[in-house]
């Protein structure tokens, strides 16, 4: 057995850190159902939970009534097995009665609070044994299973569980495979307008048969032919490489000629790669043999990061040892070791090149092309193997997004399954499916008709300037927007679908991981079109400026009397009347008018107002009416004095709506902070509570928004906290920052 603390994954570690403290076991709470989608009956499913409550006090959850119970050693009462004389950390080989068999828990479902580092243990034909030392003090937790100790009581059971945090943030959890796969198993997660599920796809025996058949030799002996369990590679004995007084094995350098083909090369060349929001990094292997990068651009810019010497073949699979290590700028240095580790296992260090230049290690088509990788962990991202291609693999396969994990801050229900999706469609609940990926590849959420800002897109799953394709239901379309709450350009896509927005053959420019916000509707709905000014295709006498308005951008400005723009190859998809809308600004006041081809079709002028300066934005509109067909829409300066962000062109009766003030819309700077902090957004807050959350979820300072939104930072010490701030709707905003 090996004591545990219940630290997960690496994702999960960081979000139970960052996330705030828990609430009282009452707010919060959803129910959790174990489905079993396997041979087995209820009977011979057991069922246990262990976490950590808001007080940081060490819990178990009585799965027969939800019952939240201290951890004691007064529950050791069920005798297990000695192996090898191995008698438990009681000496007497007892354990916690804290397993209850699926067939009897009320509908199969338990009451799930707020709760950190969580494990849902399934079993199956027999309960396992769990040591619990304690609540709190020293020491205290339990006592987990330990596969690669051969007297371990639960040698020869065969488990599974899920790992989650359920806390004021929302739920978050995955299926696991960076220790093993033993049975396969399924997570989906309900929450306000959001659902999506992770894990296997296949049988048992199929993904067995899979694996084998994927993997080359070296990866051949982590299957046990007997049991079906597959072993993360670092915890067999073949890849041991005789440290902590193991046995080398044959495998024990698996790694150990790349890692040396990348310090040996970055000593002389230096090291540029991208890694997503944390930016670019740049740098080299000193001669103390230490990569030392500094951050060009992104979250991390002018940090340094560093790894303090060339790891080994065990930290590189396991993402431990001087790949989790705080050497000066702790946070940096964690996200550089992170960044190390995953492109170490996906083998995307460029190690050929003469001179590679930057190199992008978050293009997902690159990762596993050569050996040495982690062929282990690519399995369980090959087709058809798991829910979108996304599982946990190693420690850091949360890099790039290549998880399992679920999230919604406003989870309803939660629903585990035992034996995972084999045999079952995947549910269809929306007219339309955005994919990470182009020709529908990768992440896929299904979306029913609405309007989905970023906030609304990320609580499904869909990051920001990340879909590549879709596809749309017959009689709906989708227009997707490129700035945040339906604003900059757009794009609207019909039920022909689209299967990669790079190459667009609706002829609108490059749409792939672009879009911000997005409207789902009925095709007859509406239209709407927004035509950025600096996009024209036809500019006479403009100049391009940088925006202050929403979104930000740039506009065209400098206009004189007589200059023009110019879009070709606009559809107005039905006869009938349509709103134009010109968002613009000025000093002083002009006039604007409109025309289809070239002035054939005139719209007649409108007055711009004195709106006080050259970025204080207004929007001018007018009605006119248009016959269905694909025109060249321009617009002209009859007088000039004023600046234009953007032309809308929509049907009449379905102009776009004025969104909602929206709290998750809010943006946060400068992050990372130094003496002050200031939160944007479209409403004023001023008056709402705030709380500073240091990274244990201890609250570090509080008060009410100011006007304004600028609160005092410069008594933290340097570290990574998070801002909570309650809406009057009962919405809570929460942003993580640096300082």
């Amino acid at each position: 057995m090996k004591k545990t603390t219940l630290l997960w994954s690496a994702l999960t570690v960081l979000l139970t850190a960052l996330l705030g403290p828990l609430g009282a076991w009452a707010q919060g709470s959803i129910p959790f159902t174990i489905a079993n989608n396997s041979p087995f009956p209820d009977t011979d499913l057991y069922v246990a939970i262990v976490g950590i409550d808001g007080a940081g006090n060490h819990v178990w959850i009585n799965a027969a009534n939800s019952q939240v119970l201290p951890m004691s050693s007064s529950y050791n009462t069920v005798t297990g097995p000695t192996i090898s004389g191995n008698t438990g950390p009681g000496g007497n080989s007892k354990y916690a009665a804290c397993f209850t068999r699926l067939s009897s828990i009320p509908n199969k479902t338990f009451t799930l609070p707020y709760i950190a580092g969580c494990r849902v243990f399934i079993s199956k034909g027999q309960q396992l044994y769990l040591y619990f030392f304690g609540a709190s003090g020293a020491p205290s937790g339990y006592a987990a299973p330990n596969p690669q100790n051969a007297s371990d009581p639960n040698t020869g059971i065969m488990y599974e569980f899920i790992e989650l945090t359920n806390n004021n943030t929302g739920f978050y959890g995955n299926t696991t495979r960076v220790d093993a796969f033993r049975y396969p198993m399924g997570l989906e997660l309900w929450g306000n307008g959001y659902q999506k599920r992770t894990g296997e796809l296949k049988t048992a025996a199929d993904i067995v048969a899979a694996y084998k058949a994927n993997v080359p030799t070296e990866f051949q002996g982590t299957v046990n032919n007997v049991t079906g369990e597959i072993t993360f590679p670092s915890k067999t004995a073949a890849f041991q490489d005789g440290s902590n007084g193991t046995t080398a094995g044959p495998y024990g350098q698996y790694f150990k000629s790349y890692i040396d083909a990348i310090w040996n090369k970055y000593k002389s060349t230096d090291l540029i790669f991208y890694a997503g929001n944390a930016g670019v990094f740049k740098g080299r292997v000193d001669a103390n043999d230490r990569l030392v990068v500094v951050g060009q651009s992104g979250a991390f810019a002018g940090r340094t990061g560093i790894i303090n010497g060339r790891p080994t073949t065990q930290m590189a699979f396991e993402g431990k040892g001087l790949l989790d290590n705080r050497v000066g700028d702790g946070d940096c240095d964690l996200v550089v070791q992170a960044q190390m580790t995953a492109a170490i296992n996906r083998h995307v260090v460029d190690v050929t090149t003469a001179t590679p230049g930057q190199q992008n290690w978050y293009d997902a088509t690159r990762y596993y092309q050569a050996a040495p990788a982690n062929y282990y962990a690519r399995f369980w991202h090959l087709p058809g193997i798991s829910v979108d291609n996304l599982s946990y693999g190693f420690a850091y396969d949360d890099v790039n997004d290549q998880s399992a994990t679920l999230h919604t801050p406003q989870p309803t229900k939660v629903v585990a399954t035992f034996g995972g999706y084999a045999g079952q469609s995947p549910p269809a609940t929306g007219v339309a499916t955005v994919y990470k990926d182009c020709n529908y590849l990768g992440t896929a959420v299904s979306l029913p008709v609405g309007d989905y800002t970023l906030a609304a897109l990320q609580s499904r799953g869909i990051l920001n300037d990340d879909i590549s394709s879709l596809k749309v239901n017959s009689g709906y379309e989708v227009v997707l927007y490129e700035n945040d709450n339906y604003s900059g350009g757009s794009l609207t896509v019909g039920s022909a679908g689209n299967g990669c927005l790079v190459n667009n053959p609706l002829g609108t420019g490059n749409w792939n991981d672009k879009a911000t916000s997005l409207r789902v509707r009925a095709a007859s709905a509406a239209f709407s079109v927004t035509l950025q000014a600096e996009a024209a295709n036809v500019n006479n006498g403009m100049t391009v400026e940088t925006c202050s308005d929403t979104g930000g951008g740039q506009d065209m400005g400098y206009v004189d009397a007589g200059d023009y723009l110019v879009w070709n190859g606009i559809t107005f998809p039905t006869t009938g009347s349509y709103l134009i809308e010109y968002r613009v600004a000025s000093p002083s006041g002009g006039t604007i008018s409109s025309d289809l081809n070239a002035g054939a079709i005139p719209f007649g002028n409108s007055t711009i107002p004195a709106t006080g300066g050259w970025q204080t934005w207004t929007t001018v509109s007018k009605t006119v009416t248009v016959n269905a067909g694909t025109y060249n829409v321009g617009i002209f300066a009859q007088t000039g004095g004023w600046n234009i962000n953007w032309v809308r062109i929509s049907k009449s009766g379905s102009a776009r709506a004025a969104a909602p003030a929206d709290l998750q819309a809010a943006t946060l700077y400068p992050n990372p902070a130094v003496d002050q902090l200031t939160l944007r957004t479209e409403a004023p807050l001023a008056g709402a509570p705030y709380r500073i959350l240091n990274h244990y979820g201890q609250p570090v300072a509080s008060g009410l928004l100011p006007a304004g939104g600028t609160v005092s930072v410069a008594k933290l010490p340097a570290g990574v906290y998070t801002l909570v701030v309650s809406g009057a709707d009962g919405q809570l905003l929460t942003r993580r920052f640096m300082k």
